[in-house]
């Protein structure tokens, strides 16, 4: 077994054997918790002078994106209005948002969608009279979503069915760090990096329940890919005494989901819905690469999710706003090996994961003569950990586009700019910023 930052090169100077301590100090459980998820751990706990700061390195891992809650987009168009979706998702993206949007397709439709994402991180370790700062980016282009949807002829009210396969979760992630020199040491730098996502096989049904009630469920089916790397680089001015630790570490998912939802006409200008989202159960196993032998096997139980959302609608003018809850301390995980059970690591949950409700507004223009709408949006996504782990909220501005062609097709558009902060729980030490870029095109095809 050679969990994530573990590994110790049996040729380590001294110096390095007592650096390599700090990561072995950190309980292994909550690092394959973080990855078992896709999430981020950032180890701030690297050096402000190896020898002073072994006992002040804190002893937990920080979360960034915590248990990926941080949900990437699968629609141009509600992403571009705020990342909306439980009211305004009408096509193939209801799947996921709100499967009773279904209801709402009265022609068969294709969707097919790509994204674009670049991630930007900026590190600060802080000593008494120097800033280290280090930093990473990371662009990638990767299909996003594809579905059909089929109504069935009905004497009243709809039936429609639909499939999808979604990327709900992005693992893409890159994180640079530069530490302050040791004794012996002119340069000691860190690289994280981090690809893969967690894809949703879903296949959905939507029935108009009366002429303003609408309900939905899907069913889904989850598979994905971690692969993560590390690579800590000790220099010094004598070449042979130069000490590269590098980690690798894989991770495949398999797991199984579902959500229902509804959404209710209050009059013809005002629409309400509600979505719930069961616990999602993944199994995960874990390999070493150039360690056959080594690995580790278990389950992960996501909680609850709930949301709601209202949207009113001019002639030309469409607002709207979600509201989304789910409580993270819930979160569960079951090694199948006994061996590698910790008491600490949920009592860790319980005390550092947290409640979390995230907020989101957006409003769509329509110009009927051109065909055009132009889309803007806010969303404030908290990250669900302890309040001293954050030292700004996870938050963004939404902007885009729709193109209708033809009555038949459409052209979704949509830039997505957010960014937060990470601190080291003693503050003013140390810092990790990141800053984000994401842009979505989504096309649909009705027959």
């Amino acid at each position: 077994m050679k969990p994530r930052c573990m590994r110790v090169d049996p040729g380590v100077p001294p110096m390095k054997e007592a650096e390599s301590v700090i990561h072995r100090d950190l309980p292994t459980s909550y690092q394959w918790i973080c990855s078992a998820l896709g999430t981020v751990v950032l180890w701030f706990s690297a050096i402000v002078a190896v020898a002073q700061t072994i006992d002040t390195v804190p002893r937990v891992p920080y979360f960034q994106e915590a248990i990926q809650s941080d949900f990437f987009g699968v629609d141009a168009r509600a992403m571009a209005m705020g990342n909306t979706g439980i009211i305004t998702g009408n096509d193939g993206s209801a799947v996921i948002c709100n499967p009773a949007n279904l209801a709402r397709i009265r022609r068969i439709e294709l969707r097919f969608g790509l994204s674009h994402a670049r991630v930007t991180n900026n590190s600060r370790i802080v000593t008494d009279d120097q800033v280290y700062s280090g930093g990473q980016a990371l662009r990638k282009t990767r299909i996003n979503a594809l579905s059909l949807a089929i109504p069935v002829p009905t004497y009243r009210g709809s039936l429609v069915f639909a499939f999808g396969l979604n990327r709900v979760n992005s693992f893409d992630r890159a994180v640079g760090l530069q530490y302050p020199p040791s004794p012996g040491y002119t340069s000691i730098t860190a690289r994280e990096a981090e690809s893969g996502g967690l894809w949703k096989w879903t296949a959905s049904g939507a029935v108009d329940v009366s002429p303003r009630l609408s309900a939905g469920i899907s069913g889904h089916l989850l598979t994905g890919r971690d692969e993560y790397d590390w690579r800590q680089v000790f220099r010094s001015n004598d070449p042979a005494q130069t000490w590269i630790d590098d980690q690798s570490i894989t991770i495949d998912y398999v797991g199984v989901a579902g959500t229902a939802g509804a959404t209710y006409a209050i009059s013809r200008e005002l629409t309400a819905g509600v979505v719930i989202e069961t616990p999602t159960y993944l199994a995960a196993e874990e390999s070493y690469p150039g360690y056959p032998d080594s690995g580790a096997s278990y389950s992960i139980t996501r909680p609850f999710a709930f949301g709601a959302g209202i949207s009113g609608v001019t002639s030309h003018l469409t607002v709207t706003g979600d509201l989304r809850y789910s409580d993270w301390s819930q979160l569960e995980i079951s090694y199948d090996s006994p061996s590698l059970s910790n008491i600490s690591d949920q009592q860790f949950m319980a005390e550092n994961l947290r409640e979390a409700i995230s907020w989101h507004f957006g409003a769509e223009y329509l110009f009927p003569a051109q065909g055009v709408n132009l889309r803007a949006g806010y969303f404030l996504d908290p990250l669900p950990i302890a309040r001293h782990y954050i030292e700004s909220q996870r938050q963004y501005m939404t902007f885009g586009a729709g193109f209708l062609f033809d009555r038949v097709m459409v052209l979704d558009l949509a830039y997505v700019h957010g960014a937060y902060e990470l601190r080291n729980t003693n503050p003013g030490k140390s810092f990790e910023e990141y800053k984000i870029r994401r842009v979505f095109l989504t096309i649909g095809y009705r027959i």
